[in-house]
């Protein structure tokens, strides 16, 4: 238990770093892609209101004088006369046979008049007014006008120098999040067992303090079960000796699951090996019989033969009691219990332990507490249950030990707990 919560806490604390990563990082990466696709519309626009050329001076109407504050100032930045020239583009105009006519291609290098006309065609071959079209390695971003004279204009713009930053950016944050992740869980791993160390020694205090005390417990419970015992010899078997006798077989229940739940913290003192998981069944079920006959409860088994699983072996029989105990606890008056060991399906690798009882109550509740420790179903202090919300945490801690899995649903009358564990070879 204790490894898995060194493990929670390094995962939880290195998703946290993954967020803060991925909002810093991400956002910046973002902020970057607008930008440049704002300088990409920019520039188009300047080049559309130009016919095709740019200049510092006819440029800046489209660079320096957004009405947008924040796109002018945060992601456009200042207008910079310099930076007409380091844009790549060409302008080319359609007359009415449909001929291009190639306006300007000065600021351009090894796009002949032949590329120029297939990415012309390219670019009206959809009919839209704007869009990008690939030339070679470089992204053309284009869009379509009218000229001062009424004709038909399309200005290309080269975006794949102008994204360069971006694409940069989005590498370099790529590889500094992942290495960042890394670094983080690498030193998390080497001083979680400091980090948590309080945690580790309040939880060992705890088991030392429960099995202590169990063991304490258990002295006064066996010298009143002896005094008992004694007054029946001597004649004096009464109602009260009677309930003396059930309340002590309660407590010794309660203690023996306590100190077998403080036991099963670590889960490494488990020595695993293979089982007979469908003899446990049948042995454990069989004890139960009498318990279920003298309630009055209609008791079905089904054991399918062979499945062997990999586990401890007092310890799996443990599961399967803390489970029929359930079951005869909390099935309703001459309700039906059901016991089924079966392959989870042909080709499934795991065999599939269910118990189901009659528990009409059950409808509309949350299961998803029902292995907490301590947690019970009916808080009511005279309940006749029984439970010390114990043991089904127990089991669940038991099948995490197995590397299976534990869960609780309520279907139609009966409420089902399921064991799912995988077949050993």
């Amino acid at each position: 238990m204790i490894q898995k919560f060194r493990w929670k806490f390094i995962g939880t604390s290195v998703a946290a770093l993954f967020v803060v990563l991925l909002l810093t990082l991400g956002g910046l990466v973002w902020v970057t892609h607008v930008q440049s696709q704002n300088e990409v519309d920019r520039v188009l626009t300047a080049l559309v209101k130009n016919e095709g050329r740019l200049s510092p001076k006819n440029a800046k109407p489209a660079f320096g004088d957004q009405r947008d504050p924040i796109n002018r100032n945060f992601l456009g930045g200042q207008y910079n006369p310099e930076a007409v020239y380091q844009y790549r583009y060409f302008a080319v105009m359609i007359d009415e046979s449909h001929r291009v006519h190639v306006i300007n291609d000065n600021n351009v290098y090894k796009v002949n008049n032949s590329k120029i006309q297939n990415i012309t065609r390219a670019a009206l071959e959809n009919g839209d007014k704007s869009g990008v079209v690939a030339l070679g390695q470089n992204q053309y971003a284009f869009r379509v006008a009218k000229n001062s004279t009424g004709e038909t204009m399309i200005v290309f713009l080269n975006e794949t120098l102008i994204f360069n930053r971006f694409w940069l950016l989005f590498r370099v944050a790529l590889v500094l999040g992942l290495g960042a992740l890394i670094v983080f869980a690498l030193v998390l791993i080497l001083v979680s067992g400091k980090a948590i160390k309080p945690t580790v020694d309040a939880y060992h205090k705890q088991q030392e303090f429960i099995t202590n005390a169990g063991h304490e417990l258990k002295t006064p419970l066996a010298v009143i079960s002896a005094n008992t015992e004694m007054e029946e010899m001597l004649g004096n078997n009464s109602e009260w000796n009677e309930s003396n006798k059930e309340q002590v077989a309660k407590l010794t229940k309660l203690i023996n699951r306590l100190i077998s739940l403080a036991r099963t913290g670590e889960m490494g003192e488990l020595t695993l090996s293979k089982i007979d998981f469908s003899k446990i069944v049948e042995e454990t079920t069989k004890d139960f019989k009498s318990v279920m006959k003298k309630n009055d409860l209609v008791y079905q088994v089904s054991v399918r033969e062979g499945l062997n699983v990999l586990a401890e072996k007092h310890t799996l029989a443990e599961i399967v009691n803390i489970l029929l105990d359930n079951a005869q606890k909390y099935c309703d008056p001459h309700g039906k219990i059901q016991v089924k060991l079966t392959k989870g399906g042909t080709l499934s690798k795991y065999a599939v332990l269910r118990v189901e009882n009659t528990y009409r109550e059950g409808k509309g509740k949350d299961y998803s507490h029902f292995f907490d420790r301590f947690y019970r179903d009916d808080k009511s202090h005279n309940s006749k249950k029984g439970g010390f919300g114990i043991g089904l945490a127990m089991a669940q801690e038991l099948v995490e030990a197995f590397h299976g899995k534990i869960s609780a649903h309520h279907k139609g009358e009966d409420i089902v707990f399921t064991v799912s564990l995988k077949i050993a070879k």
